[in-house]
């Protein structure tokens, strides 16, 4: 093997004082989920263990496969666990919230089995590091825990597999034996809820192991005998070794007494030949072992692969909004990645033939995303809630096509398993851009859905998707959260399509959605009560799960970017009239937006009845501005006033932030104990608060609050922004709620991911594909400005340095290709003079203009930055000398 090298040494990241190493009472909620796209997943915990075990199709936050991890054997120091122990103590996060359980079975494992004294744990996701700390063990052991992630390959990021890269090191003066254990139970028949008792299950029953090794590989395949192949607990699953040493096995054991005497003895296992059926409501677990020689000071890695296989995906969540009520049928979904792969066989040989490159790839896009001078909070938050695509609430159907729930059933919802609120919720994902941004081809079939199987002929779009999509779809029927269709989530389709063709879609797929586009807004402006200003009156159904009236900047200010967007691809396609018409509307309606709803301080609900339930009226929302948002991440410019955005996010700051919640009365559901800080939904600091008012008020979603932060960072409010992101992170500092798990209306919640529009808020960038337009403008005041960036078709750092008189930007790719027709980079005043080059080429573009604060340089023909090379632009100002 050989894989890109594991140091020991930990290394202090970007960001400062932000970078944390979880450790003691900070790792009693850590759980960061590993697997692919639509694979499921396995949580890695802070103290070594693998807990949250979601692979089977079916989210299960408490779901635990007992007698599967790690273990290493020292020679004169005997074996021990390779995780230690978890807290005994009760309990209670004060949130709704439950990565702090440990099941009983791993309770009863460290109880039985040495541990290691303390475990420190490092999580830059995709990549966990857990470090193990032992006084009696003379080696120093790490682990780098991930499943491949590779941004713009969605293939390889879905791979059903975790893979464990340990490394170890002599520390000591003399050469050692030393052997490192993997073991996992064979799970074939679980139902992926109920509890395992040992080895024990009503469903096991027929369970076998087969040994698999070719040239550097040793694996354990296992399957179960009994179960019928379309059965939903059908599957297979693997356990594989690569690593210099001596490999040893046992294919099958079920005494753990048994086992530990064998290992303990001398680090290696029996090398059993063939296994048998294991006998009703029983299972088997395997172990693979690598011992190997170390000198004084010597390295050796060693990869553990865990696989998996369970391609029968049904529908087994809750349709009530479909007209189809049909509970006894199995309505086939499938997984994309049983249709890349016939077995976990073919899934191991893909990666053992491919492991240097998937691992190599991985770890450039993790090195790459931290090689940043943003604050080191800023780009944990993003980086994060990139973990929810793959987690449970997501998955990428047989037929190509991408689903998601709003979250996984659990704490903070009505069941113990299970998707939460399905199906690819319009209002909720209205907030989600790290899918469309790392994965893009997955976020366009989700608008293809929307608009060639969800819209009802009259033009609108309903929330909430039924699958199969042959079945009827869920037209003029109570829907639920809220009843009737989301007149939010049908505008952010308007807002994503526009985002999907900046981002590559290409014309002919803008051509195909078009006349869908217009029929949706036709069905806007003729239903929802639209005057003659432009003001929308009628009955607004939104993510509140409710219906708002009247007057309002929160659906209004969508409504206006809705307007833009589709103004500017009435342009793209020529149809000049229409775009003038939306444009026409747009002015008469933002003027009189503001004109209604500002107060001097904030946008308010305007409506003729005050006596509504689940209104705000006079309140301060914090969703007032999301249609500014939007405007700005797609470049649609101010859809209100400029001053009036600024001076209502220093409201909504003013009178929603809070440093804690301390003698504060909150109805509804806590994400945010009283000593945390948060961004409350809605405030009445002028009073005014209805008896019955807006539901979900008084709580904290960080998909807002990123939301208002990224607003803060496109207006230049440094240091407020970053008081909500550090903000998010003290609640989320793996002492009461888990870092990788950001709750609403269930775990892994989807609106979480509009944390990555803090990324481009702060670096200022911005791409078109059908321009090949790279917009530079740093909005974070830091000097070197350096950060991620992302095109349809590559990735690497933008770097923005200014030194004295010359400023220098850089545009460094570092996987794929990124084309660039039109650069537009921030300049001050007084600029003189440009010089630019490829590597060691100099370029001279066609034209260069200044337009404002900015110089936009124009090529004559589309320039490729492939990975490896880097575009650099230097800009002198008036008397400059280099």
């Amino acid at each position: 093997m050989n894989c890109r090298g594991l140091s020991l040494a930990v290394e202090r990241g970007a960001g400062g004082e932000d970078w944390v190493v979880y450790e003691g009472e900070r790792l009693r909620c850590v759980a960061m989920p590993l697997g692919g796209i639509g694979t499921g997943t396995i949580s890695i915990c802070g103290d070594g263990s693998l807990r949250q075990w979601e692979v089977l199709n079916v989210p299960c936050h408490t779901a635990y496969v007992p007698y599967s991890f790690f273990a290493i054997w020292v020679e004169g120091a005997g074996a021990k666990l390779l995780q230690s122990k978890p807290p005994t103590d009760e309990f209670e996060p004060g949130v709704l919230a439950n990565d702090h359980h440990v099941p009983e079975e791993l309770r009863k494992l460290v109880e039985k089995l040495p541990t290691v004294d303390e475990t420190k744990f490092v999580g830059e996701y995709p990549v966990a590091t857990v470090i193990y700390e032992d006084e009696e063990m003379p080696v120093e052991v790490k682990l780098r825990a991930f499943s491949p992630l590779i941004p713009l390959n969605a293939r390889d990021s879905a791979l059903p597999v975790i893979l464990f890269q340990f490394a170890v090191r002599n520390a000591s003066g003399e050469p050692r034996e030393v052997s490192l254990m993997a073991s996992l139970q064979n799970f074939v028949g679980w139902d992926g809820v109920g509890e395992i008792k040992g080895v024990n299950f009503r469903l096991y029953g027929g369970n076998y192991n087969e040994l698999l090794r070719r040239n550097g590989l040793t694996a354990v395949v296992m399957r179960n005998s009994l179960i019928e192949r379309s059965s939903p607990r059908w599957g297979e699953v693997a356990l594989a070794l690569v690593g210099e040493g001596e490999h040893t096995w046992l294919l099958q054991w079920s005494s753990l007494d048994e086992l530990w005497a064998e290992f303990s003895r001398s680090g290696t296992l029996p090398n059993d030949e063939r296994g048998v059926e294991s006998w009703p409501g029983a299972t088997w677990c395997s172990a693979l072992a690598c011992k190997f020689r170390l000198e004084p000071g010597e390295e050796r890695e060693v990869v553990f692969i865990y696989a998996w296989y369970f391609p029968n995906r049904y529908v087994n969540w809750e349709q009530g909004y479909s007209p189809v009520r049909d509970e006894k049928s199995l309505f086939w979904v499938g997984n994309m990645y049983a249709k890349l792969f016939q077995g976990v066989e073919e899934v191991l040989s893909y990666v053992y033939e491919n492991l240097n490159r998937l691992i190599e790839e991985t770890m450039l896009f993790h090195d790459t995303f931290y090689d940043s001078t943003l604050p080191y909070a800023l780009l944990d938050r993003v980086s994060a809630n990139i973990s929810i695509i793959r987690s449970p609430t997501c998955f990428w159907a047989e037929d190509g096509r991408f689903y998601g729930f709003e979250g996984c059933h659990g704490a903070s919802t009505w069941a113990r398993h299970g998707g939460c609120c399905p199906l690819n919720c319009t209002h909720v994902w209205n907030y989600e851009q790290t899918l469309s941004r790392l994965f893009p081809e997955l976020e366009r079939t989700m608008r293809e859905v929307e608009f060639f199987h969800q819209q009802h002929p009259s033009g609108y779009i309903p929330h909430r998707v039924v699958l199969p999509l042959y079945l009827p779809r869920p037209w003029d029927r109570p829907i639920g959260g809220p009843e009737k269709p989301a007149i939010d989530g049908m505008l952010g389709a308007v807002l994503k399509a526009y985002r999907e063709y900046l981002w590559g879609a290409g014309r002919e797929w803008l051509e195909k959605i078009w006349p869908r586009l217009k029929r949706l807004m036709d069905y806007v402006l003729t239903n929802y009560e639209v005057d003659e200003e432009g003001v929308m009156w009628g009955e607004q159904p939104s993510t509140f799960d409710v219906s708002v009236y009247g007057a309002n900047t929160f659906i209004g200010s969508l409504y206006l970017a809705s307007l833009l967007a589709m103004a500017r691809m009435a342009e793209e396609l020529g149809e000049g009239e229409y775009a003038d018409k939306m444009l026409r509307l747009f002015e008469r309606a933002s003027r009189a937006y503001d004109r209604l709803c500002w107060n001097g301080e904030y946008y308010v609900q305007v409506f003729r009845d005050k006596s509504l339930e689940y209104q705000w009226y006079e309140g301060c929302l914090a969703e007032q501005l999301v249609g500014q948002w939007w405007a700005h991440m797609l470049g649609l410019g101010y859809v209100l006033p400029r001053e009036h955005v600024r001076r209502a996010l220093l409201s909504i700051m003013k009178y929603n932030w809070r440093e804690n919640f301390r003698g504060l009365p909150r109805r509804g559901r806590i994400f945010a104990h009283e000593e945390h800080p948060g961004l409350l939904n809605c405030t009445w600091p002028r009073g005014g608060r209805p008896e019955t008012p807006i539901l979900y008020c008084d709580e904290v979603w960080t998909g807002v609050e990123y939301e208002v932060a990224s607003l803060l960072l496109y207006e230049g409010m440094y240091d407020l922004a970053m008081r909500i992101v550090r903000g998010v992170r003290r609640r989320y500092d793996g002492s009461c709620m888990n870092p990788w798990n950001e709750v609403e209306c269930g775990d892994h919640y989807v609106r979480a991911m509009s944390s990555w529009s803090l990324l481009e808020a702060a670096m200022g960038y911005r791409y078109s594909a059908p321009s090949a337009t790279l917009t530079f403008k740093p909005n974070a005041p830091l000097n070197p400005l350096k950060g991620f960036f992302i095109t349809p078709d590559g990735w690497g750092t933008l770097l923005r340095e200014a030194r004295g008189s010359v400023e220098r930007v850089e545009v460094a790719v570092k996987y794929g290709r990124v084309k660039v027709r039109r650069l537009v980079l921030r300049a001050e005043s007084g600029w003189e003079g440009l010089e630019m080059r490829l590597d060691d080429t100099q370029l001279k573009p066609r034209a260069v203009r200044r337009r404002g604060d900015e110089v936009v340089v124009e090529f004559r023909d589309i320039v490729e930055v492939g990975a490896g090379s880097v575009l650099e632009v230097v800009l002198e100002r008036h008397g400059a000398r280099r």
